[in-house]
């Protein structure tokens, strides 16, 4: 049996000892459902973290729409609030999410915001076309490196034994790629910014040429070809660079890279240093690199709320917090320098053994494109040069989703999978693509397969059939992992389960077997929606390194594009 199939089993054995353990944890967990607590609230989630002065009543409250890679700076943004004396509350999103929330005025969901925190400020740039942001300022900056596990590093020659790295051009790591000798995860560049901001650095560099990407360069077929060699190589996708670094964390054993910022790539190693595992090494693409600014800036709706703002903002470039900033692996000094380098704590951030160079002249900082040349770049990527995704979506038909339910499903396929509605999150299915639907009641019916954008036929099915019956999760998810493609590692593999009710138990030992025969270690993701059991679905997100995602209130075709960008 192999390396990776032990391990599974292993996994599999520890579960039904751990499950219950596992969903009364209050740490946090790759399922989503886990909270990070700071000194402000109560009220915090995996998407929601409120920031309240610990001095007294705040004076105001801002609501941001933040990148989620800020929950690493909880420290920064607490002692913010505690010196401006104003509440915060960060909504953590996706960039394009926020791209969008600018493009609507401000709002998202019905919810409006006073501030935005992207990663980086290009989605500002190309979603701020009503011109309603203001004063907007960079927080810190961190690039976007390879986090590569060090004895893959000294393997490929790219460090030595003491975690010293040398220079390495993208056309090196197309060569490891192409050789069979790397895989990384990365998140997707239509969904997060680190995935768009490397997938940018890498196109830039491969020009070889000294300035921003053109359109005749995403027009060029040679070019094309050699971003997506370097594509390939991507052996999990993700929709969070946050969650992409938990999921790392969680399985050092499964992943030897990921691309992700620097600052995650320290969070990372001082997770995995602290639970015995070697580091990852920060790899510094030599041609070229992506830098996230962070920037801060003011929505200004009318609300009446811009000094609170400029207080906020300001407390964020006091010395207590860029003193935290540095302490969590951000960059506050000019050029990518650090401006407490003396500081103790930050040292144990930016050591020299993970890979991580102080320096600034490490940081070859590619220029952005135009907004209109981004967004052609994004088009080019999602419909033409990411790896092609087989996603196998096993759906609930049970008596419980007659109405509401099952035509919650449907619109929910529809948003991921019809390429006209798919394309406004710009997640449409390319040429290349595999979608096979599983209904599933009492026992899981026959797959309908789809290839490419030719996705009429599966949603036609997913429409016409009608709920009944039981509801046996498990054997959907048996007949899922029997429709795997014998070339798995040709795509960006994924199953996708949904819904709504407490499975039945009797088929649970088959399909544990089943995947720890034939699952390849591939993510199952769960959409929970109506009565579904967060235990269940929590120990099959466990078993497979994934994700729950809570469709149990609000729009469910929004959780099930959020679903598509990790796949």
């Amino acid at each position: 049996m192999s390396t990776m199939g032990k391990r599974i089993l292993r996994a599999v054995a520890a579960l039904a000892a751990g499950a219950m353990m596992l969903a009364g944890s209050g740490c946090a967990s790759l399922n989503g459902n886990g909270g990070n607590g700071t000194n402000g609230t109560p009220q915090n989630s995996d998407k929601v973290q409120t920031f309240t002065p610990s001095g007294g009543k705040a004076s105001a409250t801002l609501n941001i729409a933040s990148g989620s890679e800020n929950r690493e700076v909880a420290a920064a943004v607490q002692k913010a609030a505690d010196e401006s004396g104003v509440a915060v509350t960060l909504n953590y999103m996706g960039s394009l999410d926020i791209m969008a929330a600018l493009e609507n005025g401000g709002v998202s969901g019905g919810t409006t915001y006073d501030a935005v925190w992207p990663a980086s400020s290009m989605w500002i740039s190309m979603g701020d076309t009503k011109h309603l942001v203001k004063d907007a300022a960079s927080t810190s900056t961190t690039p976007i490196v390879f986090g590569i596990e060090k004895s893959k590093a000294v393997e490929l020659g790219w460090a030595d034994a003491s975690g010293k790295t040398k220079p390495v051009a993208t056309t090196d790591i197309i060569d490891a790629v192409t050789s069979g000798k790397l895989k990384f995860s990365m998140t997707s560049a239509t969904q997060s910014n680190s995935g768009a901001s490397a997938y940018l650095a890498f196109a830039t560099a491969l020009t070889g040429k000294n300035e921003p990407l053109s359109a005749d360069d995403l027009n060029n077929t040679d070019l094309q070809s050699k971003v997506a060699a370097l594509l390939k190589g991507v052996d999990r996708s993700s929709g969070s660079s946050d969650w992409l670094k938990d999921m790392v964390v969680a399985n050092p054993d499964r992943f030897d890279a990921m691309v992700n910022y620097e600052s995650l790539v320290i969070q990372a190693n001082k997770q995995l240093t602290q639970a015995g595992h070697d580091p990852l090494l920060a790899v510094y693409p030599a041609d070229g690199i992506a830098v996230s600014d962070s920037p801060l800036g003011y929505v200004d709706r009318g609300q009446n709320l811009k000094d609170a703002f400029s207080k906020f903002q300001q407390a964020l470039q006091s010395k207590d917090s860029k003193l935290e900033f540095e302490r969590a692996g951000r960059r506050t000094g000019l050029g990518g320098t650090l401006t407490y380098a003396s500081d103790a704590q930050v040292q144990q951030s930016f050591k020299a053994d993970w890979g991580i160079n102080t320096d600034a002249s490490a940081l070859k900082t590619i220029a952005l494109p135009a907004a209109s040349v981004i967004d052609q770049a994004l088009s080019v990527y999602q419909t033409a040069l990411r790896k092609p995704s087989y996603t196998i979506w096993v759906v609930d038909y049970s008596g419980s989703m007659k109405g509401e339910g099952k035509q919650g499903v449907v619109d929910g396929l529809n948003a991921a999978l019809n390429p006209e509605q798919a394309k406004a999150s710009r997640i449409e299915p390319s040429g290349k693509d595999v979608n096979i639907l599983i209904p599933f009641a009492s026992k899981a019916d026959e797959p309908v397969a789809a290839n490419g954008s030719d996705t009429a036929s599966l949603l036609s099915a997913a429409a016409n059939r009608d709920p009944r019956g039981g509801t046996n999760i498990y054997d959907g998810l048996s007949k899922a992992i029997a429709q795997l493609p014998s070339n798995v590692s040709d795509y960006t593999t994924a199953i996708v389960l949904m819904t709504d009710g407490m499975s039945e138990t009797g088929d649970r030992s088959k399909f544990q077997s089943d995947y720890a025969a034939k699952g390849q270690g591939l993510p199952i993701f769960s959409i929970m929606f109506g009565d579904a059991d967060p235990t269940q679905l929590d120990e099959i997100a466990s078993l497979s390194n994934a994700k729950v995602f809570d469709g149990r209130s609000g729009d469910l075709a929004a959780v099930f594009r959020q679903v598509k960008g990790y796949n």
